[in-house]
């Protein structure tokens, strides 16, 4: 079992949550971890710090939720700070090995594994009450997971699925076959069907609904298989099928969609508000991935997290004041207004979607997809099987060399040490 509280942080925890100390592992021999803080005394103003690489827009949106949080809990003062994203992961690691840094950190759940190695995340395990979990989704739940156990607490979550434009689409469909069929009817130089990113986001769910996969649980490579095969073969059908733009240019996909000049794409919940806001509520339609005809499998999208980290240095100085600061950023209360103002995938499960149809098929698309793996192996994986896609469908490179081609990269990637930043 991995490090994940010294003695310090359990005892301050129970005796702030009014239950007898419960016996802890041993402290870390590593040097990441720091010594204890003394813990604020009673009567005290606590200040908690949270960083984050929010846009100001979305800073705002905490700011306004914290004045909330003001009044109910008078004695704290909550202090924003923001950091750059392409930053924000080497300050935060070299402040907690000095002792120091944010009381939580708001992040990606791509980085949990990252950070539980470098022993700069306190595992939630022990911290948290009987039952806490059982307020979430399961997929976001299993999102937070790294090692067996859960590091961070998601508040709000992204996947990909089919958007379609009401105006060409009125039944969108539900298998591949469909898809490519819908998409022939407009083949157009100014009005396509289908306009389809084949990046490794958008199609990774459907090498699982081809049987394939990526790796297996010792991160040996499970590429050159019968199933990549398939699901190789079926890109570059996607790829000269009448009616589509099927590209690696992202930003073309989604100006042609936001224009009126493709009937469907596939693309993440991110670009939500923005399809809103360029067709209109009324035009807009999202599905669930079609499913593949050979198969009649469901693909099976990746769902990333946001989520709340708590710093193992800063924790034994306010414990309960941290712990009930991080329950109220990751509850109801917070992802109801991200809902309503920016349209984020909520993780608990109460919150009402009923007014919001295609955010609530985002949510069921989340729900059939899965957890975006945690450690660092998926990076690597994530780079090779882009080049893969590309190699076969635009360069058109035989499927056999193109894999071997990905084995050399894939062996010369993994044998580099490991511990660099996602």
């Amino acid at each position: 079992m991995r490090c994940r509280v010294w003695v310090a942080i359990l005892l301050l925890f129970a005796v702030a949550c009014g239950r007898g100390p419960t016996p802890a592992p041993s402290p870390s021999s590593s040097p990441a971890s720091p010594s204890p803080a003394p813990a604020t005394p009673r009567g005290e103003k606590a200040v908690l710090t949270v960083w984050h690489s929010w846009e100001p827009s979305e800073e705002a949106i905490v700011r306004t939720l914290l004045e909330d949080y003001r009044s109910l809990k008078p004695d704290v003062t909550v202090r924003l700070r923001r950091v750059p994203v392409d930053r924000i992961l080497s300050e935060y690691q070299e402040a907690v090995l000095a002792g120091e840094g944010p009381d939580l950190l708001i992040g990606r759940s791509s980085w949990i594994g990252y950070l539980a190695d470098g022993h700069t995340i306190v595992s939630l395990e022990s911290l948290l009450e009987n039952g806490f979990w059982d307020a979430y989704y399961p997929f976001a739940v299993e999102g937070v997971r790294y090692n067996g156990e859960r590091y961070g607490v998601p508040f709000a979550c992204e996947t990909v699925a089919l958007y379609y434009n009401k105006a060409f689409v009125l039944d969108p469909p539900t298998s591949t076959n469909r898809l490519l069929e819908l998409a022939a009817v407009w083949q157009g130089e100014e009005q396509a069907g289908l306009a389809f990113p084949l990046s490794f986001y958008n199609t990774i769910g459907y090498l699982y609904a081809f049987g394939g996969q990526l790796f297996d649980e010792q991160g040996n490579s499970l590429l050159d298989t019968p199933e990549t095969r398939a699901w190789l073969f079926w890109l570059y059908q996607v790829k000269t099928s009448p009616g589509v733009v099927a590209t690696d240019n992202y930003s073309d996909a989604d100006a042609r969609f936001k224009a009126g000049r493709v009937a469907m794409t596939v693309n993440g919940s991110w670009a939500l508000s923005d399809y809103v806001q360029a067709l209109g509520e009324g035009k807009l339609g999202v599905a669930r991935l079609p499913m593949v005809s050979s198969t009649r499998a469901w693909p099976t999208p990746f769902v990333g997290c946001q989520v709340l980290l708590v710093n193992p240095a800063t924790l034994p100085s306010h414990p309960k004041t941290t712990l009930d600061l991080l329950r109220f950023l990751g509850g109801p209360v917070f992802q109801r207004l991200l809902v309503a103002r920016s349209r984020t995938i909520p993780t608990w499960k109460e919150i009402d979607l009923s007014g919001d149809p295609l955010l609530k098929a985002f949510l069921e698309q989340a729900q059939a997809g899965r957890p975006r793996p945690t450690g660092g192996r998926l990076e690597v994986y994530w780079d090779a099987t882009e080049a893969l896609i590309y190699n076969v469908t635009t360069r058109r490179v035989p499927v056999d060399v193109a894999l071997e081609e990905t084995r050399r990269q894939l062996e010369k990637a993994l044998a580099e040490p490991e511990g660099s930043a996602p």
